[in-house]
């Protein structure tokens, strides 16, 4: 029950920061959870207590799935491809993904203080760095645009926050991962 209670609360306090940021309050939380506010703080001591677990939970997700993608012996056109599908499954299938990627843009605007670098590790790295690194290996080769390789991974990632902003108001969209792969890859 314990479990369940913290997966109501966390599922609950995602759709709203995601949809209206770190301004939603522990009522709307419990409310939105069906629960008390008592129970929600004998989980949660504070608003900030869950921020950072939610904002753990997707270094956690991301961190993995990327390591899975940037660990396979293959060309940075296959690995941005793989990244790329993966996205845009995630906004045609998955509003949890789309919910944990918008969460992590909203605390990224708001500065919250959180230390995200001790979260990163070789097990978990940070997206950001690792797509950078398979851009910057791979410009000398040519597969990747030129340039930046921070600067094209922010422009990466703000095209799929747009995306998410689509889904999320209910324009209905599928993306093609052919076409946000184009943003770094030269054909």
């Amino acid at each position: 029950m314990r479990e369940s209670t913290r997966q109501k609360i966390e599922a609950a306090a995602l759709s709203l920061f995601a949809r209206k940021g770190l301004s939603v309050t522990i009522n709307e939380i419990a409310k939105t959870a069906a629960l008390s506010k008592g129970l929600l703080y004998s989980h949660y001591p504070s608003k900030e207590a869950l921020i950072t677990e939610l904002l753990r939970q997707t270094v956690v997700i991301s961190g993995t799935r990327i390591k899975e993608i940037v660990d396979k012996d293959s060309s940075a056109a296959t690995k941005i491809k793989k990244i790329s599908a993966i996205m845009c499954e995630m906004l045609s299938k998955s509003k949890i993904g789309i919910d944990y990627f918008m969460f992590s843009i909203q605390v990224s605007m708001s500065g919250f203080q959180i230390p995200y670098t001790a979260w990163y590790s070789a097990d978990t790295p940070n997206p950001v760095v690792s797509l950078a690194r398979i851009i910057l290996k791979w410009q000398a080769e040519g597969s990747t645009v030129n340039g930046d390789p921070v600067q094209l991974v922010t422009v990466y990632w703000a095209a799929i926050q747009r995306l998410c902003c689509y889904v999320i108001t209910g324009i209905l969209f599928s993306p093609i991962p052919e076409t946000l792969s184009r943003i770094i890859l030269k054909k």
